[in-house]
């Protein structure tokens, strides 16, 4: 199976707002602010030229400049086991992969453009692992080229099949010896971290240097407006933004958690977990969500701890607070308590960290048990409420907003 990518259809009301986008705005300069229209009676008026070059530059492209930064951290790391695995060089392998991880599905909140078209979503990051059939591939292909990972399907290459090499079966442990690498999974890892890292630096040129040949796509985004022939307006702009933040809710609350969880405890499924060798599923969930709370609030890696939202940060908050200051901080709570409830599912009472230490538990054991469940089923519905907050009173507002273009 696939990882889920849930794409939400557009509503009557989003249709239309499309439709009007043709009509209005100006085209060109993505660094120029247009005069903001009187609005309509009943309309709020909002110039999303900052906000969106902000999401794109400091948010979106940097996530993925990040992610190509790690891929290439982790082939480095994976190479180094050509001569011979220590176990300081499996535990530096094993981080790499974990640090690779952190972009990514800091990413899951914008998966549109590029990532989406050149299908490196499926090709990098499907699960459930075919681990039969990996392991017949390593039988039949010991000597396997980065051609050969081109050419094999989704479910035998990218982040999980690595993690599978390098952590193994995520059982009794996450933590693979050295020893336990053979030859043939050596080369096939060093194969798979490759084409993993020309991926991810086609996804990256794709926003910065070039999109079918028609520039960098963060230029395509940058300068929406007439003429534009991916976003023809600003109110376009802004509900591909909300709608990624609103799939991503969804899919952490409707797939990711609830899938393995199932309807009762018998029918629990550890083979759908994510990232469950290395027991980073949890850490996933929650990053999924710090993406959204990264576009929500315009900071790359903002920190409730330690920073305080503002308009100035220029990230969707600013557009909520022009219309609803109640609105705009209940969802930035709505985000926070999401996270807080999926570090709480681990079972050590502490919800700001999700690391698997001391007495926290992975959530694929968390799932057949009856105490855990409930842990999964609050955090299933913080995820929830956040989700349907973002839909059914964040996305309306596009339609009540007179933009600049």
């Amino acid at each position: 199976m696939m990882k889920r990518n849930p794409k939400f259809s557009l509503s009557l009301l989003a249709a239309a707002l499309l439709t009007l986008s043709a009509c209005g705005g100006g085209g060109g300069d993505s660094t120029a602010s247009s005069p903001i229209p009187t609005p309509a009676p009943g309309k709020v008026s909002f110039d999303a030229t900052a906000l969106i070059n902000n999401e794109v530059d400091a948010v979106i492209v940097q996530t993925y400049k990040n992610l190509n930064s790690r891929a290439k951290n982790l082939l480095a790391s994976v190479e180094a086991f050509k001569d011979g695995v220590s176990e300081a060089e499996m535990d530096s392998a094993q981080t790499s992969w974990k640090a690779a991880r952190v972009p990514w599905e800091t990413s899951e909140g914008f998966l549109f453009g590029p990532v989406d078209s050149l299908g490196i979503d499926p090709a990098i990051d499907s699960w459930p692992l075919n681990t039969p059939d990996l392991q017949a591939f390593l039988q039949a292909r010991p000597d396997a080229t980065v051609d050969d990972i081109e050419n094999a399907s989704d479910d035998l290459r990218g982040f999980h099949a690595m993690e599978y090499l390098l952590f193994g079966n995520g059982i009794d442990s996450n933590d693979k010896a050295a020893s336990a690498m053979t030859p043939s999974e050596i080369n096939y890892l060093v194969a798979l971290a490759q084409a993993f890292q020309n991926r991810t630096q086609e996804l990256e040129a794709a926003w910065t240097v070039d999109f079918n040949t028609k520039g960098p796509y963060a230029t395509a985004v940058k300068s929406a407006g007439a003429g534009n022939t991916q976003y023809s307006s600003h109110a376009a702009v802004m509900e591909e933004l909300i709608n990624g933040l609103t799939g991503i809710a969804d899919e952490v609350g409707n797939a990711k958690i609830t899938e393995p969880f199932g309807p009762s405890i018998d029918k629990a499924d550890t083979s759908l977990v994510e990232s469950q060798y290395s027991w980073n599923s949890l850490t996933d969930f929650h990053n999924n969500l710090q993406s959204v709370l990264n576009v929500y609030t315009g900071k790359l890696g903002y920190n409730p701890n330690q920073d305080s939202i503002s308009t100035q940060m220029n990230g969707v908050y600013a557009f909520v607070l022009k219309h609803n200051a109640t609105l705009a901080d209940r969802v930035l709570a709505e985000i926070i308590d999401a996270q807080q409830k999926i570090a709480l599912i681990k079972g050590d009472g502490n919800p700001n960290t999700t690391a698997i230490t001391g007495n926290a538990n992975p959530f694929r054991t968390q799932i057949s048990d009856a105490n855990g469940r409930v842990l999964i089923q609050a955090a299933i519905d913080a995820s929830n409420k956040l989700m349907q907050t973002l839909d059914t009173e964040v996305k309306p507002l596009i339609a009540n907003t007179e933009f600049g273009k």
